[in-house]
């Protein structure tokens, strides 16, 4: 499990040594992440502290502008100058992108959005793949650590749609309160709470390739990584086929992977799609103009990054669930795994439905010998030709997918497998699945 310590830092020649208690224990700190750090440790916890520092710090850590330049442009000699104003703390540095006017001994100008601070922080944590939290929010400018905060709400919402057909949180946050301070050597308790966002099974809307608001930029992203969009594009097609079919209760599909193809490399893309938000971080124009410095970055389009990052993690998801659980069609196997499934989701309408359809099969096909179609069993014992469905779509989706013009039975001495008659389905199965309306 990683974790990690959270806090923004404001100017790191303000900060006093206090007596920071938690749990009853005293750590003399500077900063609140160190003595949570030092309690962690006590507990037996290995942690990372990472302090959020926003770029417009600059103006107070560096008076001349041409080394505010070169501070900005080269992240780790910033980095080494922040922790040498706190007198050489062990921690990780994480220059976050800065929005408005600070004035120093010169005026810095921080063109961009507050999306830009909030999609990087929750890039970082993605990055990093972080499992456990503890996040200051008592310190730092308020437009930066609220920023902090949504981020983290996201982060959450991210981590729990890649484990939700799991069952599991996949994420532990607490954020971290301390009152005014006063005094060097002041006691203050640090108060840690739960903290916590409902991640529903729903499908996020996004258009992955309006990452930029800037209209040119977005042309020249797609011109670069036009192949990668392509991909991108391709999945999410597949995540929309594979969310149906568990939201409109068609298990059978996970068992074809000539319909529904499941194996893709989520990692890879999320891997690229955080390697082009660092590029366009990194491509922001720094100018020192006289007594003026002047950093203008492209705003992000903050939905359509998170939404798409909220998509590959609800295929991560599906995905793992496909590779873990579905082996061979049997009847009962079936309805076990997506029972399971379905109860993890608070689908419970579905698992009575499969549960009835299932029961169904199996009575008609207490005779079979071999396979057959579906719509012969209903033949066994009835004089009658069986008929086709008059609407096939609304009876694929009203009876868990088990359509019986297309899905065949055969019964293995006491097992009863099924499957789709493909040559005969998947183009139908396909179009449904894209559109269940």
């Amino acid at each position: 499990m990683t974790t990690a310590i959270l806090q923004v830092l404001g100017d790191p020649k303000g900060y006093k040594t206090l007596r920071y208690v938690i749990d009853g224990k005293e750590y003399k700190e500077c900063l609140s992440s160190l003595a949570i750090y030092e309690w962690l440790k006590d507990c037996g916890k290995d942690a990372e502290i990472i302090l959020l520092v926003p770029d417009s710090l600059i103006t107070k850590i560096e008076s001349d502008t041409d080394r505010a330049v070169e501070l900005l442009k080269d992240r780790e000699t910033f980095r080494e100058r922040i922790l040498e104003l706190l007198d050489g703390v062990e921690a990780d540095v994480l220059m976050i992108p800065s929005v408005g006017i600070y004035s120093g001994k010169y005026t810095a100008h921080f063109e961009g959005s507050v999306e830009n601070t909030i999609i990087y922080i929750f890039k970082e944590l993605v990055r990093r793949n972080i499992d456990e939290i503890y996040a200051d929010v008592s310190t730092g400018q308020n437009i930066y650590t609220t920023s902090m905060l949504e981020a983290l709400r996201k982060y959450v919402t991210y981590r729990k749609l890649r484990y939700i057909l799991q069952g599991e949180s996949g994420i532990s946050l607490k954020l971290a309160y301390v009152p005014p301070i006063f005094v060097e050597g002041q006691e203050v308790n640090v108060e840690l709470h739960d903290f916590d966002v409902k991640a529903f099974f729903s499908l996020p809307k996004l258009n992955p390739k309006d990452i930029c608001v800037d209209r040119d930029k977005r042309i020249e992203l797609q011109r670069k990584y036009g192949e990668f969009f392509d991909e991108l594009s391709k999945d999410l097609k597949t995540l929309k086929m594979a969310f149906n079919a568990v939201k409109y209760n068609v298990p059978l599909v996970f068992y074809h992977p000539e319909i529904l193809n499941l194996d893709i490399d989520t990692r890879d893309k999320e891997s690229k799609l955080l390697n082009i938000l660092e590029e366009l971080e990194e491509s922001r124009k720094i100018i020192a103009e006289g007594n003026k410095l002047i950093v203008k970055r492209n705003v992000l389009n903050g939905t359509n990054v998170v939404n798409t990052f909220f998509a590959l993690a609800l295929l991560s998801s599906i995905i793992d669930f496909w590779r873990e659980r579905i082996d061979e069609p049997e009847l009962n196997s079936i309805l076990k795994t997506f029972k399971e499934l379905y109860e993890n989701l608070g689908l419970d309408v579905n698992a009575r439905f499969l549960e009835r359809d299932i029961r169904g099969i199996e009575e008609r096909a207490e005779e079979l010998s071999g396979e057959k179609l579906l719509l012969d069993l209903y033949a066994i014992g009835n004089d009658q030709k069986p008929k086709k469905s008059s609407d096939p779509k609304r009876n694929f989706f009203a009876h868990s997918g088990f359509l019986k013009e297309i899905t065949r039975v055969r019964r293995e001495e006491d097992r009863i497998l099924l499957r789709y008659d493909v040559e005969l389905a998947r183009k139908d199965i396909v179009s449904w699945l894209q559109d269940p309306r």
